[in-house]
């Protein structure tokens, strides 16, 4: 028998020596009794192993994830920014005979014009013979709206220190002039003590009697404020979001604060995306260009509440185009595509009221700024907002199952089942890697071929006999 006759198969040599659980024991096994048992108690651990990978694999691949909740406490929180805003775009007292007719079809569903006013009441001004220059209805929100001067702003406190109508930014909402105090990320102010009376707090007089809102002609109903606590990096959607303050009573606003880290595709659904009016992706930024882009596509103009670069909307447009259009993104019919941002902070409150003012600082007040009883319990809108307590909760979208989730959980498989590791998955490479260069060597080993000596011929033999002698 030749060398190569004796020596061992590769499959005997690689089940006598891997370190793969089992393969061993079936040559060594003393009878066949044994042999046949440990034959099958390796195929139950291979099937064992491989239903338990492939389920594995399918968890991976359906990209589940698990939330993170926690409420952490903390010496500080950044106090949020907070934007109120007037349920009346223009002041009556405010507007001249041109500027009612030039305003009417907003605010009151029809173009009127100056003898039409006249007739309907309207007193003569020394604009009865006047006409709208070029000013935009921007400009007119501006200068006829609400404002947070002295007069309208009597009380401030920030932390018990008085603040005042400088500390609050102005800007355009569907309600026209609004103020946002805190507006500025890069210069937030910080809340270092719990309670209503470490936070902000503000009376405005709404001034009822120059309301020129109405609410058959698409205006407001209400009287009051609307306000909204939001991040700095939010624009304050005013129409579809915040609280409404009525007068006659202090309002508590408890504010919690959440922060939210979800995950993106295919885990999440999150995208941060560039937006062409706003530095930050935030839904509300999405939501503003989305309603300006509907609204400058279907009317050619763009509202002085939304951002663009259209020309902007006369009050016409508004009363006419834009309200339904608006009306067709609020139904749905008109989509706005704006995903989940990976990051954002909302601010939930919570709202009670108490009765304001008491007596004394009723009198206080009437001495002070002349205010009535009465007044001040139809105009008188008084707020607090507040950190009720200092803690945010934080809530984070995690993978259930990442890749070295997906690596350990196969390697503890692979010891609990077949008793292998990453140097036994390098022994089957080793193995299949010999069988394929025999294989091929098979194939590729040049023939010998093999020459048979003929019987010697008895003349060749005589004359070799002849010659030695």
């Amino acid at each position: 028998m030749s060398p190569e006759d004796e020596k061992e198969s590769p499959e005997k040599e690689f089940a006598g020596n891997t370190t793969l659980h089992g393969l061993n024991r079936i040559l060594i096994a003393p009878s066949n009794y044994f042999r046949v048992m440990w034959v099958l108690t390796i195929l139950a651990s291979y099937s064992g192993f491989t239903y338990m990978l492939s389920s594995m694999i399918m968890d991976y691949f359906s990209y589940d994830t698990i939330t993170d909740t926690k409420l952490k406490f903390t010496d500080a929180l950044p106090f949020p920014a907070v934007t109120i805003c007037n349920m009346n775009k223009f002041d009556s007292q405010k507007l001249k005979l041109v500027e009612w007719s030039y305003l009417s079809p907003y605010l009151m569903g029809a173009q009127y014009d100056i003898p039409t006013l006249l007739s309907m009441g309207f007193s003569p001004d020394e604009t009865i013979n006047s006409t709208i220059g070029n000013i935009t209805l921007q400009d007119f929100v501006f200068q006829n709206g609400f404002d947070v001067n002295s007069d309208r702003m009597a009380m401030c406190f920030w932390k018990a220190e008085a603040c005042t109508y400088l500390n609050f930014t102005h800007t355009y909402t569907f309600f026209g002039n609004c103020y946002t105090f805190n507006s500025d990320k890069s210069n937030t102010l910080w809340q270092t003590m719990e309670g209503w009376g470490n936070g902000l707090m503000v009376f405005v007089d709404v001034r009822e009697s120059e309301y020129t809102e109405n609410y058959f002609t698409g205006g407001n109903s209400e009287i009051g404020l609307k306000l909204l606590v939001h991040d700095q990096d939010e624009p304050p959607m005013m129409d579809t979001q915040g609280i409404a303050l009525s007068p006659g009573s202090h309002a508590f606003i408890s504010v919690q604060r959440t922060v939210y880290e979800n995950h993106v595709p295919p885990w999440g659904v999150c995208e941060d995306r560039q937006l062409e009016y706003y530095d930050t992706y935030t839904l509300p930024a999405c939501y503003q260009e989305c309603r300006s882009k509907h609204i400058v596509a279907n009317c050619s103009c763009v509202p002085f509440f939304l951002p663009g670069k259209a020309p902007p909307c006369n009050p016409g447009n508004i009363s006419t185009c834009v309200r339904a259009v608006l009306g067709r993104v609020v139904s749905g019919e008109l989509k706005c595509d704006c995903p989940v941002p990976c990051h954002l902070v909302k601010y939930s409150t919570s709202v009670s009221y108490a009765g304001w003012p008491n007596i004394n600082t009723r009198n206080y007040i009437t001495k002070t700024y002349g205010h009535t009883k009465d007044y001040m319990a139809e105009n008188g809108v008084v707020f607090s907002v507040f950190y009720e307590q200092l803690s945010y909760q934080k809530i984070r979208e995690l993978k259930a199952m990442d890749g070295g989730q997906l690596a350990s959980n196969i390697g503890g498989m692979m010891g609990l089942f077949i008793g292998a590791s990453l140097l036994t998955l390098l022994e089957v490479w080793e193995y299949l890697w010999q069988r394929v260069l025999g294989f091929l060597g098979k194939y590729r080993r040049p023939r010998v071929l093999q020459v048979h000596a003929a019987p010697h011929d008895k003349t060749e033999g005589m004359y070799n006999g002849a010659f030695n002698k």
